[in-house]
């Protein structure tokens, strides 16, 4: 092309230098975008195969599943859920992502309530578009993977906060939902009873967690004392045995004194968290109470509370 103007062409020449260095400075914007997201990716590859599982092999793709040993058409599945999960958080498109979660999910971590879900979770995490990878973590039925958030940096700029969750993909209702949060899933109507002397205690349901287990619990006191299950006055003093034969502490003290007090013949249902790292293969097997108070009253009248005689109940899981 053929500049006519010749004040147009003296200007060009005249500022040669400056438009050179603009267009170099552009080259060179665009070249660092791409080595800041080829960092990224290589940081997220380290992190991954080096602190999370040192043996896992590492093919990158668009969604990644790190270390997996999930069948193929499985993992396909798994990484489709999870693509259209993330994708309808960065498009804010709340309903869709929050109909991708489980019954179970949207009850336990947002209370049934798709306004908790957008105020707790989408709002929070997604302040920019993000992407996420993904490794097989427990395999199982429904197996669990660690997921990291992270900002897109094509989109964003900057790898900015990692967000890191335990992520379960179960069948519901022939389609795959998710198990947030850390939140593995629940067992109910279990209904399982242990009876020793004239207390009962009847195992009702569990929410397993990656990292604790809630079991709920109906007792009854068909005795003509009130009794109380434990008087948070010993460390340990309430706690679960494992297949494996370990021991794991009860969050005994969380839970308010009066519902820990069961009057004569009523019974009283409670809830108690179990310190517990969620594995398929190591169940609980019973909960042993070993600080119970089989006459309150008696109890109270007793100057010397540390010598009052304790009774132990054990019940099944």
């Amino acid at each position: 092309m053929i500049i006519k103007n010749s004040n147009l062409r003296r200007n060009i020449f005249e500022n040669r230098y400056k438009i050179l260095a603009i267009i170099v400075a552009i080259i060179l914007v665009l070249c660092l975008i791409r080595v800041l997201n080829d960092y990224a990716k290589e940081l997220n590859k380290k992190q991954n195969v080096n602190t999370i599982n040192p043996n896992s092999s590492y093919k990158p793709q668009e969604t990644t599943i790190l270390g997996s040993n999930v069948k193929e058409e499985v993992q396909q599945k798994n990484t489709k859920v999870m693509d259209e999960f993330i994708k309808y958080c960065n498009s804010k498109e709340i309903e869709k992502a929050y109909n991708l979660l489980t019954e179970e999910c949207k009850i336990e971590k947002f209370s049934n309530s798709i306004e908790n879900f957008k105020k707790d979770y989408v709002e929070k995490i997604f302040t920019t578009t993000k992407t996420y990878n993904m490794q097989s973590w427990i395999n199982g039925e429904n197996p669990t993977y660690k997921v990291r958030i992270l900002n897109d940096v094509l989109s964003t700029g900057s790898t900015g906060e990692v967000v890191e969750d335990y992520v379960t993909i179960v069948k519901e209702n022939n389609s795959y939902k998710i198990n947030l949060n850390s939140y593995i899933g629940s067992k109910t109507n279990i209904n399982k009873p242990t009876k020793q002397g004239d207390i009962t205690l009847t195992l009702l349901s569990k929410e397993t967690n990656m990292n604790y287990e809630i079991y709920n619990i109906k007792v009854e006191n068909n005795t003509e004392n009130t009794i109380l299950l434990d008087t948070k006055t010993k460390q340990k003093s309430v706690y679960a045995t494992g297949s494996n034969k370990a021991t794991y502490t009860a969050f005994i003290h969380e839970i308010e004194n009066t519902f820990l007090t069961i009057k004569p013949h009523i019974y009283r249902t409670i809830s108690i968290k179990i310190n517990k790292i969620y594995s398929p293969n190591i169940g609980v097997n019973k909960i042993t109470f070993t600080d119970v108070i089989m006459n309150l009253e008696a109890y109270n009248n007793t100057q010397n509370k540390k010598d009052y005689p304790r009774t132990t109940i054990e019940m099944n899981v």
